[in-house]
This record gives C-alpha cells, sequence and structure tokens, in this order.
C-alpha cells in the first residue's frame, strides 16, 4: 500500500508540470509571431499566465528536503537524492544528444560517442532544471544545519534578502536603464542573492512555518498586481522594439516568485495536514517530472506534423494542444514506467 503523501504537494506537482507544458507550447509560437498581430497578444497573456511552474517544483523540493519532519541525512542526500538526479541528467542528455544528431544527418559511431560532452557544452535547454536540482541537494545539508536551527524570523529575513536583491532590484534597474536611462550602481546589490536556493527556501517556510490569514491577502494581491505589471511591461517593451521581450517573466523577476508563492501558499492553506494515498493521484503525481522530461520531444512532433498554433485564435489552440501534448506526455511515461528499471529514468 502507497505511503500516505502530502496531497497538496501532489496537487501542485501536476500543475506545476502542466504549466511547464503550457509555457513551451505558448513560446513556441512566441518567439516568432510578429509582435503587431492579435497573435502575439494573445500568446504575450498566455505566456504571462504561466510562468511560475519551475519555482513550484522547486518550493516542493524546499519543502521537504529542508523540513525537520523528514529524515534526509546527509548520507542519504549524497548518497540517494543526488546520484539520481545526476543519473537523470546524464541520460537525458545523452538521449536528447543522440535524438539531434541523427535529426542533424549525423549517425557515425563518432558522432554519437561525442553526445556525453554536451554535459559541459550545450545539453537539451530545458534540462537546465536538472542541473539546479542538483545544485540544490548539494546544498542541502548545509541549508538543512540552517533550517534545524533558525527562527521564523531569520528564515524570513533571508528570503526577503533574496526578493530584495535578487528579484526586486535587478528589475527596478532594468525599468530605470530602459525608462529614465539611469542605472544604479552595480555594488547597491548583493552578489549571490539571485539563485534557485530563494524559492527552495521559501518553500520550506511556507510548509513549516504558513502565512497568516492578512498575509495571506497582501500576498495574494501582491501576486495580481506584479503579474499585471510584467504583463503590461512584457508588451511594452515588446512592442517598442519590435521583438518579444520576455525580461519580466524570467524566473527571477518579482511576478514570477509572487505568484508561484501565492499559488504554493493557497493549496498548502486549502489542504493543510491532509494525506492521501489515492494511488490515482499518487501514479500521476509520480510521472510528473518524466512528462517535464520528455514533453520538447513531442513539441518537435506537433510541428513536423505541420501543426501551427496561428491557425485559429491561439486563446484555443494554445491550451488545447497544451493539454494533448500532457496527455500524451502523461500516458507515455506512465506506461513506459511500468517497464522494470524504467523509473530510474523517469
Amino acid at each position: 500500500m502507497e505511503r500516505p503523501r502530502e496531497i497538496y504537494a501532489e496537487w501542485l506537482r501536476i500543475i506545476a508540470a502542466f504549466t511547464v507544458v503550457f509555457q513551451h507550447t505558448v513560446t513556441s509560437a512566441w518567439y516568432v509571431v510578429p509582435v503587431d498581430t492579435s497573435a502575439f497578444f494573445q500568446l504575450n497573456f498566455l505566456n504571462s499566465l504561466v510562468r511560475y511552474g519551475v519555482g513550484i517544483f522547486i518550493m516542493i523540493s524546499g519543502a521537504f528536503m529542508l523540513s525537520p519532519k523528514y529524515p534526509h541525512t546527509p548520507h542519504k542526500i549524497l548518497t540517494r537524492n543526488l546520484p539520481r538526479i545526476l543519473m537523470l541528467l546524464v541520460f537525458w542528455v545523452v538521449t536528447y544528444g543522440v535524438i539531434g544528431e541523427f535529426l542533424d544527418g549525423g549517425t557515425t559511431t563518432k558522432d554519437l560517442l561525442k553526445t556525453p560532452i554536451l554535459l559541459f557544452t550545450h545539453p537539451q535547454p530545458h534540462l537546465w532544471f536538472l542541473y539546479t536540482l542538483a545544485g540544490l541537494y548539494a546544498l542541502t545539508p548545509a541549508m538543512r544545519v540552517f533550517t534545524a536551527n533558525a527562527s521564523r524570523r531569520m528564515v524570513l529575513y533571508v528570503i526577503a534578502l533574496f526578493f530584495t536583491f535578487g528579484l526586486a532590484l535587478p528589475t527596478i534597474n532594468h525599468l530605470l536603464l530602459k525608462l529614465a536611462h539611469f542605472q544604479l550602481y552595480k555594488n547597491i546589490g548583493i552578489q549571490g542573492c539571485t539563485t534557485f536556493a530563494g524559492f527552495y527556501l521559501t518553500g520550506f517556510y511556507i510548509a513549516h512555518f504558513g502565512i497568516g490569514k492578512t498575509g495571506r491577502r497582501i500576498l495574494y494581491g501582491a501576486a495580481l498586481i506584479s503579474w499585471f505589471i510584467a504583463f503590461y511591461f512584457s508588451t511594452y517593451f515588446s512592442i517598442l522594439r519590435d521583438e518579444p521581450n520576455e525580461f519580466f517573466f524570467g524566473n527571477f523577476r518579482p511576478m514570477t516568485f509572487l505568484v508561484a508563492v501565492a499559488i504554493f501558499c493557497f493549496f498548502r492553506e486549502k489542504l493543510r495536514d491532509k494525506m492521501t494515498t489515492n494511488r490515482h493521484i499518487l501514479n500521476i503525481s509520480k510521472c510528473m517530472l518524466g512528462v517535464y522530461l520528455v514533453h520538447p520531444l513531442l513539441i518537435k512532433c506537433f510541428y513536423g506534423l505541420d501543426f501551427s498554433l496561428l491557425d485559429y485564435s491561439p486563446l484555443i489552440t494554445a491550451p488545447i494542444t497544451a493539454i494533448v501534448i500532457f496527455a500524451i506526455a502523461f500516458i507515455t511515461v506512465y506506461l513506459f514506467r511500468m517497464i522494470p528499471g524504467v523509473k530510474k529514468i523517469l
């Protein structure tokens, strides 16, 4: 029988995986469509709605890897968790490298043997997440010493530093440069604050300490306002420069962080202390990393079959396409995971 799991995390994992698929589906057309068209405006709107998936993935990891409730000893992290991520990284970098060589016509033994070099040079873009997760796992033993001994205020203090100097200040500086042609002195910022460890620690904070009712209301309001600001400026600068502007949708921007935190907090609060052994939910959740890993192949197939998001309104075609790709990816991963030994790579 399945070990009971915290249901909020299972639902968040599913939502995060779907939003990543949705984002990549949208941006596959967003980068190339002319910015002065209705299609671009629709795609830009959809793009702005689904930028928080990776942030939620990392916060889920932080909620469990840093929590004193779960016995993640340094030995376990360094001999089990970290090696598993590294194994996934090597397998999928090489796999995508081999596929890329075949698509480019390189089928000689020499072409295939050089694919492991891609680990250090040019891996498939979405695999950056595995590199980040490996780094966070390597940091986890030291971070657990902090979370085991730090007060609520001290954890919040570190998160505030991350938000102020890692997210808000670079964004303000970018706006000042573009709108007022003025740039802040570079040493005002604290170097090293822009790191996914901020998301990691935030996941722990919400799961371990929670956020009060008033704090949640402020958070939800800030997330909504920051989304509107990011969508407005992304649209404005895209039209101004005549090219898609993704700066305000980046992982280290206030909007992305605040929306991810708001969604994480909402599910954590609504489903707090609720456990589940529902095999359907757990089976879907367990496939989500695999969905993340394989979905770019399906997006390539979508365009390989001469489909397009622009044949009709993207507000209709993009969501439908994302749902279909997500469903096919899930079914594929679910079936492959039934094969003995395949779970280790999915």
